[in-house]
């Protein structure tokens, strides 16, 4: 199979599939229509698979071999009010495919069908390709679900890739990271608790919001000097909550952020670090301090050298060495593809979506719009390599 003349021949499908997607946004855990949509055009390719995984995912099966190559997209969208003012704008007020999911899950309904037409040729590696159509990347993280059901086993997946589009870099380019590519992150609520007492006589009570004040400073430096500058490290407090009038001393300041490593071991220690601090910082004042983490946040993500290789030699030999990007610097965002990169080997890596001449908008913003033959380069990429991986 020629698969540039076989992707080109598939693209207006494809961008088809992606506008119907864009226009018709789900939230995590929401992604009902989503899922119907893909079922139906797995269904129609003839391509087996179960859906209501982990929510509204769906695992599908090419090939029926005793080990499998993983491919991943994720499908949810976000609660963003879309002003691209494109023909396909989302018809969901206040959601919008502004990560480039829409993107993602047309990529794999296209990488599907070319692997369907050689599906002898995935027989006779005696392997299979798992499809997985992934729900709630941007929340509970879904992946972890649907390793936790299953899907990795019957047959055994061994080797996992996945991409993402990055407005970063040229369209047509393929963009790899090696080592470390995302972040561990872990959320965290904290209390700071003092005493109320009326403004006009502080010295009565115990300032809350002063204490949450030194809380943050001092936690800044979990970052400048608990970890080498060379361990990148983020701690963000990103509201507080505080006091009910302006004539009244508050008793009790509440906190929420977001802490990010990238080095696997960090944050467990960066956790004792962080709750040494802020109890040392509510004894000085008087008060208290209570910290509650959220449930365990997304691993850090750390791509397999010989995945990587391999996506890129395949990347090579469609589209030529100069269309190669290595990112000089991981990314301390998060991404629950890293559940599957922690249990068996995998790569994760870009895609540039950035039209020549096109103003520059980052992920997540209501004006991105990316370059649709960006999916090309995707679908070639996945395809050829997932072949080479059995």
């Amino acid at each position: 199979m020629n698969i540039i003349e076989e992707t080109e021949r598939i693209y207006p499908k494809v961008v088809e599939m992606r506008r119907h997607l864009h226009e018709n946004p789900e939230l995590s855990e929401h992604e009902k229509e989503t899922s119907e949509f893909v079922a139906a055009r797995l269904a129609e390719l003839g391509i087996p698979f179960s859906d209501h995984v982990a929510g509204y995912g769906i695992v599908a099966q090419i090939g029926t071999g005793d080990h499998a190559v993983g491919i991943r997209a994720d499908m949810d969208a976000l609660p963003v009010t879309e002003a691209t003012g494109l023909a396909c704008s989302s018809k969901n007020p206040g959601v919008m495919h502004a990560c480039g999911h829409d993107f993602h899950t047309a990529i794999l309904l296209g990488v599907a069908e070319l692997l369907k037409k050689c599906e002898d040729e995935v027989n006779a590696k005696h392997g299979a390709v798992k499809l997985f159509f992934q729900p709630s990347e941007e929340t509970v993280g879904g992946a972890d679900r649907m390793i936790k059901e299953g899907w990795l086993e019957n047959p055994k997946v061994t080797a996992m890739i996945a991409l993402h589009v990055d407005p970063n870099y040229p369209t047509g380019k393929t963009v790899l990271r090696y080592g470390p590519m995302n972040a561990e992150t872990q959320d965290f609520r904290l209390k700071a608790i003092g005493t109320s007492c009326h403004g006009a006589h502080p010295e009565k009570g115990i300032d809350a919001i002063v204490m949450a004040s030194s809380m943050i400073t001092e936690l800044q430096t979990i970052s400048s000097r608990y970890n080498a500058p060379t361990t990148p490290v983020i701690v963000t407090v990103g509201t507080i909550t505080a006091g009910d009038a302006g004539n009244v001393v508050a008793g009790e300041a509440v906190m929420t952020g977001t802490m990010r490593a990238l080095e696997p071991g960090v944050m467990a220690e960066n956790k004792k670090l962080f709750e040494m601090i802020v109890n040392g910082v509510a004894a000085s004042y008087g008060g208290r301090a209570e910290v509650k983490w959220g449930n365990d946040g997304y691993p850090a993500l750390i791509n397999d050298d010989d995945i990587n290789d391999c996506v890129r030699k395949n990347a090579v030999m469609l589209f030529g060495e100069d269309n190669i990007e290595i990112m000089p610097d991981a990314s301390l965002g998060g991404d629950d593809f890293a559940f599957f990169t922690k249990r068996i080997k995998g790569a994760y890596f870009n895609i540039g979506t950035a039209a020549e001449g096109a103003p520059y908008y980052a992920l997540h913003n209501e004006h991105f719009s990316p370059d649709e033959s960006a999916m090309k380069t995707g679908i070639a990429v996945n395809v050829a390599t997932a072949l080479d991986l059995l």
